[in-house]
């Protein structure tokens, strides 16, 4: 790889990374303020929301690209307050969790738009980046 290669690599992750963290800044803000939860909360209950029958720990786990304990610690308060449930080895949405992530996903949708917007990019501009983004976000050999 040659020096210049190596130079915009560096500057392009680094752009990926802060593009990232202020997205995730303003997703978190928003839906703090208007649903009380955090962006890594509304991926979990989008996650649930796609699979009416709920998922094992384990496979939502790999859905949501994070270590099994960790996401333990996570669906604790939201099933002490009713989001969701865990029975028979299965996690899945309680109405309310259903209710509240349709909602962020309203909130969500907003910010998304407005990034887009913000970016002043064409369609076609725009899913070529998202085909690029779509590659990098796969796994190496499928695992964390």
């Amino acid at each position: 790889m040659s020096t210049d290669t190596v130079v915009h690599a560096l500057h392009f992750g680094a752009s990926l990374q802060r593009a990232q963290a202020v997205l995730q800044q303003r997703l978190d803000e928003r839906l703090g303020d208007w649903h009380g939860l955090n962006l890594a909360d509304y991926q979990l209950l989008q996650a649930l929301a796609q699979e009416a029958e709920g998922l094992s720990l384990p496979a939502l786990a790999r859905v949501l690209l994070q270590k099994p304990a960790a996401l333990l610690r996570q669906l604790l308060p939201m099933e002490k307050t009713g989001l969701l449930e865990r029975s028979y080895g299965l996690v899945r949405l309680r109405p309310v969790g259903r209710q509240l992530q349709a909602e962020a996903q309203r909130t969500t949708q907003a910010v998304y738009e407005q990034a887009v917007r913000a970016l002043g990019a064409d369609a076609s501009a725009l899913a070529a980046c998202q085909q690029l983004l779509e590659r990098l976000a796969t796994p190496v050999g499928g695992r964390l």
